[in-house]
């Protein structure tokens, strides 16, 4: 099987990359990758096009076959590798992981787009950033009170996407201008995930580093 990744240091497609790193590292599934610069809008060039209509990332090529969206790319991958174990097995403990990871991509995820990209949404540029990154603390807030609770993982006993979700946000949020010391919990949390093998490769591959928070 051939998989080809399409993803931006950094970004959503970080969860994905991860969940790549898992099957490799599980099953000896092969994989390679393409980084695509949004910065430079590589994503607007024909080329890249071609590949995804939608000028997104993340873009997985299977077997030439396109799968786009992080929870589509990531379901698949545990259907298809189950030893990389992305999800737990258990029913409901996997229809949890995904709730969590859901509400991360439809609801944190597009609150901070309103952050980064708030000439999208209005015309009153400031006061949407301003609204969008409050309405971002308190789901910052919220996942602080996940990383508080006794088990190892915000879903349970094994790492899921939703944890690897869960350092994109954090970093963003240094990136925002967040202290993330705000968020004790989640901050520790963040490190202890960061440290995981396959999350530390992934992480050093696409040059990214945890604190992003300038003081």
């Amino acid at each position: 099987m051939n998989l080809h990744l399409y993803y931006c240091p950094g970004t959503c497609s970080f969860v994905p990359h991860v969940a790549l790193g898992l099957v490799e590292e599980a099953t000896g599934q092969s994989y390679t990758s393409t980084l695509i610069n949004l910065k430079n809008g590589e994503q607007q060039t024909p080329e890249y096009k071609a590949i995804n209509p939608r000028s997104q990332v993340p873009a997985l090529l299977i077997d030439g076959k396109l799968l786009t969206q992080v929870i589509a790319i990531v379901s698949y991958l545990d259907s298809k590798f189950p030893k990389a174990q992305i999800f737990p097995t258990d029913p409901m403990e996997r229809a949890q992981a995904l709730s969590t990871l859901a509400w991360m991509n439809n609801t944190v995820h597009t609150t901070f787009t309103r952050v980064f990209r708030p000439e999208r949404f209005s015309a009153d540029v400031a006061s949407a950033k301003s609204m969008a990154l409050e309405i971002f603390k308190s789901y910052l807030a919220e996942i602080d009170g996940m990383c508080q609770k006794n088990s190892p993982y915000i879903c349970g006993s094994q790492l899921t996407p939703a944890d690897i979700y869960a350092i994109a946000f954090i970093r963003w949020a240094g990136v925002a201008g967040v202290d993330p010391s705000a968020y004790p919990n989640y901050q520790a949390y963040a490190r202890k995930v960061a440290d995981h093998p396959v999350v530390k490769k992934i992480m050093a591959k696409e040059e990214i580093t945890l604190d992003t928070y300038a003081k």
